[in-house]
């Protein structure tokens, strides 16, 4: 293990090794942009080196860190996925190996055996309340929270994903630090502007409802449907996010055929068309009942566009000038939020620039000084708390 490592002087140069797993997919999304949005706001640190790891060396690899800046990556695949082979050996092994100073697990999972100081983000704690991604089972409900027992720090994203976290594991305070997001500089940045080539192309057109969320259950695709259909507006779009492409089909197929030609299934979108994309619809509607933070609603009130959404656990933290809060099961009251949005979007509402100065709050640059000084932290821990204190 990692007992009586010398302390590590604030100048001290610390390689951190990330557990790049969600940065080796085909599309960035949520972990991913986390990652981005931390780690590129640390590259201009001269004290840091970075590592990074994954399983997947057939997918391509998003580089966090700026254009010039090497990234790294350590990439081996690995047979026995069922049993979490590479990241309960694999991942540990190859930190040693390469003189980790502290590996940091970003996507609410850990390896038990810990050779070199380890961090590890919890999202949230959907795996165990909901059952939505992993059944219960010896590695979700007996290796992981050991794993979070025997880390040197643990980060979480909001004070309810805190929450959640002490109610099954009351034992993690005092190693356990919330750390908020931050929302990207092109949202904060983002000026009005028309509609371009890359959004028209994808078939978006003004005026449209925007859609973030997906196929889960929770995110209530359903409801945000409902609720444009009973609009009746001819010219209204529903733009849709996060539906992968190969499901465009069958979903739309699920759609009233009356409502289908208006409802847009966007192509995965470039990050950088995601601010004037946001900024130009009318609503964001954000049904959702759960998420461990809600960048979406976070960024349409970053460009100042209004959010329709529900106050209901972590996104309760979210609610700024632009957020329009509802009830979940109030048709009516959404019915009617998406109309004012409209009307005032026909009467040439400009965004909401309340909305965007509150926004700011939430920067990565914050975030990122939150990071460091927790690896500086982790960088001096002595042994690992006993192992009793796992069980």
């Amino acid at each position: 293990m990692f007992a009586g490592r010398l302390a590590s002087p604030r100048n001290e140069t610390l390689t951190i090794g990330i557990d790049a797993r969600c940065l080796t997919v085909d599309h960035i999304r949520g972990m991913g942009n986390y990652l981005c949005g931390m780690i590129g706001a640390l590259a201009a640190e001269p004290t840091l080196r970075w590592q990074f790891f994954s399983d997947r060396p057939d997918r391509p690899f998003h580089n966090p860190l700026p254009a010039g800046q090497s990234a790294p990556l350590a990439a081996r695949d690995c047979p026995g996925y069922r049993f979490r082979l590479w990241e309960q050996a694999v991942l540990p092994a190859q930190a040693r190996w390469r003189g980790i100073d502290v590996l940091h697990c970003t996507q609410n999972s850990a390896p038990l055996w810990q050779p070199v100081p380890m961090v590890v983000t919890i999202h949230d704690t959907m795996i165990w309340d909901r059952d939505d991604d992993l059944p219960p089972g010896f590695y979700r409900d007996t290796i992981l929270p050991r794993a979070f027992a025997r880390a040197a720090a643990l980060i979480t994203i909001s004070e309810q994903s805190k929450r959640d976290i002490l109610r099954l594991w009351p034992a993690l305070a005092p190693k356990l630090r919330v750390v908020p997001h931050g929302v990207e500089r092109g949202f904060l940045d983002a000026q009005p502007a028309p509609l371009d080539e890359p959004l028209r192309a994808a078939g978006i057109r003004e005026p449209y409802l925007l859609y973030c969320g997906g196929l889960l259950a929770r995110k209530r695709l359903t409801w945000a449907v409902e609720t444009f259909a009973a609009l009746a507006e001819p010219a209204l779009q529903l733009v849709v996010l996060g539906v992968p492409a190969t499901s465009h089909a069958a979903t739309r197929d699920a759609i009233a055929p009356e409502l289908r030609a208006r409802v847009c299934f966007a192509p995965f979108l470039a990050q950088a068309t995601m601010p004037r994309l946001v900024q130009n619809a009318a609503a964001m509607l954000y049904p959702t009942l759960y998420e461990g933070f809600g960048f979406p609603a976070l960024e349409a009130q970053a460009v100042g566009t209004p959010v329709l959404m529900s106050a209901l656990g972590s996104l309760a933290e979210l609610v700024g000038p632009g957020a329009v809060v509802l009830e979940p099961q109030d048709r009516d009251g959404w019915i009617a939020a998406a109309q004012a949005a409209l009307a005032a979007r026909r009467h040439g509402t400009q965004p909401n620039e309340t909305a965007r100065r509150w926004a700011r709050q939430f920067s990565w640059e914050a975030s990122a000084a939150a990071h460091h000084a927790i690896y500086r932290q982790a960088a001096t821990a002595g042994k690992p708390p006993a192992e009793a204190a796992a069980r």
